[in-house]
């Protein structure tokens, strides 16, 4: 989960609800305005009993539950690819072996994005995953969402705009640089946005 936008998103749900100002809304729980603005933009990531009190002077709760993830949403996805290249999964690995378990789990999301209405879409991506703590499989994790949902004409979520779901230099998935131009002219433009080549071949599932 990514808390900082469920906390934004949670904050403008009280204030319009209430019909109240930042200023309103920071009054009434006795916090500085700033708290609030910072929170509302994803700037600030409020603790729990911070959050509690501020939806409690508005007259509201917060109730939390627990749900299954779907096998292959992009939150799963994260989990698995951060699992792969740094956890119990990689362990006594080659790197590469670990990326190429990496690797298999986005091209996973991607089938299952590409099989999936809308509705399925939706469950799929609309929760942001977190960061895996390398740029480059961020980018590339939210640049298949965005492709995929290119490819159904919808728009993708607000969280693959993310500045730190941009890969600066470019990646390049092959590590040989003879395919390189083959991956610059092949590549999605999703994937190019983001700062990953890597060519619609080299995406297919095997």
């Amino acid at each position: 989960m990514d808390g900082k936008a469920e906390a934004s998103a949670i904050l403008r749900q009280l204030r319009r609800d209430g019909g109240l100002t930042q200023r309103d809304l920071a009054a009434k729980a006795g916090v500085p305005q700033s708290t609030i603005a910072e929170v509302e933009v994803g700037q600030r990531e409020p603790s729990l009993t911070l959050l509690s009190r501020i939806a409690e002077s508005a007259g509201q709760s917060i109730a939390i539950r627990l749900v299954p993830l779907p096998r292959h949403s992009a939150v799963a996805t994260a989990n698995t690819i951060k699992d792969r290249l740094y956890g119990n999964a990689g362990e006594g690995l080659s790197l590469d072996i670990r990326e190429d378990g990496a690797f298999r789990a986005v091209l996973d999301l991607k089938d299952a994005l590409r099989r999936s209405n809308r509705e399925e879409f939706d469950a799929l991506t609309g929760q942001a995953p977190g960061l895996v703590g390398d740029t480059r499989w961020d980018a590339f994790l939210a640049a298949i969402v965005e492709d995929e949902a290119a490819r159904k004409v919808i728009s993708p979520p607000r969280w693959t705009n993310d500045p730190n779901r941009f890969n600066r230099p470019f990646w390049y998935l092959s590590k040989n640089p003879r395919f390189h131009t083959w991956e610059i002219a092949n590549s999605p433009g999703a994937l190019i946005r983001h700062g990953v080549f890597a060519a619609e071949d080299e995406l297919e599932s095997v």
